[in-house]
């Protein structure tokens, strides 16, 4: 392995929440070695993510989904010249975080030499790890990705490791988001709370009712308003939780990633499940109230102080699976007050804004 490396490709491709629990790398990254190239190939429609990241050089588009869905000759042409663009690019090394057949092709594709990825046992895909010729040591099963993810630095001889997430809006992105509480003045004159009842798989869902009376309580017992956010095909979610809450409350316009991003720098504290605006939300340091169910908070929860989480640990949970056989019993059997029991260990404070120094924790 290159003492000094000159030229270093992260390959993390999605979700938002892999995107963000892959930043504290790229930052000590930099940090070791303030003069190498830097890039990053990252899936199209999450590259916002990287949006002016000061510690990265290039953000290369691997649009794997477009291209799976659009098979033809104008695609083959794109995905040629994608391969040509990243062998020219003459990476010393390749370091894979995502642990995908996919992401292990793209890692081989650039002929780097060196290409560093997990062992195979801690792969997403086992095959992964035929595509790598540096593999991390096993890591400990209970332990955070964001952890999981610094721990194949070691490679690089790196033992000190930087816990900061940078993430940032674009101006367009924040006048948008300013334009919208502006015409909301009134609301955002007090503390905001957050309510997200979004999720990336079914069985991670907890029932919107409950969002309801939780997002009431918050607004009465901690004096917060109400702002309830959403995501792509999840505005009929809000939409009922809205219909069923008894106090005031006001719905997030659609929004883009940077838009998001921009938004959430806005709130007080956020409560929803294990999705993309969690951890948007962590990495800018804002407390947040998380709802685990078929996930392991542990392992993929808020990284850092100022965050809790409620969930119901059963014989079964942690099971990761996006069909329940029992029924989704993790999540049916977490009642509002344990949530509320969470939001208060939470230690919020009204009086106190999220961390000012926004994307570390």
């Amino acid at each position: 392995m290159l003492e000094t490396p000159q030229r270093i490709l992260i390959v993390k491709l999605g979700s938002i929440g892999d995107i963000v629990h892959t930043l504290p790398v790229l930052r000590t990254l930099r940090s070791r070695f303030p003069k190498a190239f830097i890039a990053w190939a990252v899936e199209e429609k999450l590259a916002d993510l990287l949006y002016g990241n000061a510690d990265l050089d290039e953000v290369i588009i691997i649009s794997t989904k477009r291209w799976r869905k659009n098979l033809n000759l104008a695609t083959f042409s794109e995905v040629m010249e994608t391969v040509r663009n990243l062998r020219e690019k003459s990476f010393d090394i390749v370091l894979d975080f995502q642990g995908l057949i996919k992401s292990g092709v793209v890692s081989f594709l650039t002929g780097a030499k060196s290409r560093a990825g997990f062992s195979r046992g801690d792969c997403r895909e086992k095959a992964n790890a035929l595509f790598t010729n540096r593999k991390a040591r096993p890591f400990i099963k209970t332990g955070h990705v964001v952890d999981k993810n610094l721990s194949l630095l070691k490679k690089f001889q790196i033992e000190k490791f930087e816990t900061e997430f940078s993430l940032k809006a674009s101006p367009e992105a924040e006048a948008s988001v300013n334009h919208f509480c502006d015409n909301h003045a009134d609301f955002f004159q007090k503390p905001i709370a957050a309510v997200n009842p979004g999720v990336g798989f079914p069985t991670k869902q907890w029932a919107l009712d409950r969002f309801a009376k939780i997002a009431d309580r918050v607004f009465r017992e901690l004096n917060l308003n109400i702002l309830l956010t959403w995501g792509p095909g999840e505005k009929e979610k809000v939409e009922e939780i809205a219909s069923q809450m008894k106090e005031k409350c006001l719905i997030a316009p659609p929004t883009t990633i940077l838009e998001s991003i921009a938004l959430y720098e806005k709130l007080d504290l956020f409560i929803g499940g294990d999705t993309g605006p969690l951890h948007i939300c962590a990495a800018l340091g804002v407390p947040t109230v998380s709802i685990f169910g078929p996930t392991d908070p542990g392992r993929n929860g808020a990284y850092g102080p100022g965050h809790t989480t409620a969930f119901k640990k059963l014989s079964c949970s942690f099971c990761y699976k996006r069909k329940c056989p029992t029924q989704n019993e993790c999540m049916i059997e977490l009642k509002e007050e344990e949530v509320f029991e969470a939001i208060l260990k939470n230690n919020y404070n009204a009086s106190v804004k999220p961390n000012s120094k926004k994307g570390t924790i």
